[in-house]
């Protein structure tokens, strides 16, 4: 398994985040996305990171199996009074949960934020799914504690859901 930041050369492998993505939405995993996203969306979205990550405002990590994109986490700084709040994403592809993959990428992208945005952020923040105890269980390992729950916040399988706040100061 290879671990790296986003390169310019990402641009090329659209198709290989699509899948990843898309993926994900078919196995209506615990993740914001509902709806299968185009080559296009993809490459976009690539671009528009790239130019955060040269604006030291995101760090992003990609987890490879070989060619193929397995995970990924970022930490993107909030902006203006909440600009010392670096908000945490991570996804994991179905196989590679429950290995320590989730794990490590959370500690080596909250080192890559500690040094490379700018602030430096001081608290670490994310959202997760109130029905997801394993990415729960995870994060209270890595020092997140919830601090508020926004019921009903994330339609799932035709219900609403709570969604907790979780942070972690630095």
């Amino acid at each position: 398994m290879t671990i790296r930041k986003i390169e310019k050369s990402d641009l090329n492998k659209a198709r290989g985040f699509q899948k990843l993505i898309n993926g994900l939405v078919a196995e209506e995993a615990k993740i914001l996305w509902k709806e299968k996203l185009s080559v296009k969306t993809e490459k976009d979205w690539l671009e528009k990171l790239l130019k955060e990550t040269k604006r030291k405002s995101k760090v992003y990590l990609f987890a490879y199996d070989g060619n193929m994109i397995v995970g990924s986490v970022a930490i993107g700084l909030q902006t203006q009074r909440r600009d010392h709040i670096g908000e945490m994403d991570i996804l994991i592809a179905n196989g590679y949960r429950g290995m320590g993959l989730g794990k490590y990428l959370m500690l080596e992208i909250m080192k890559l934020a500690k040094k490379e945005l700018r602030p430096s952020p001081k608290i670490f923040q994310l959202e997760v799914y109130e029905n997801n105890k394993p990415a729960i269980a995870l994060y209270k390992k890595m020092g997140f504690k919830i601090v508020g729950k926004i019921p009903k916040q994330i339609q799932y399988k035709g219900r609403l859901i709570g969604e907790y706040i979780m942070i972690k100061n630095i």
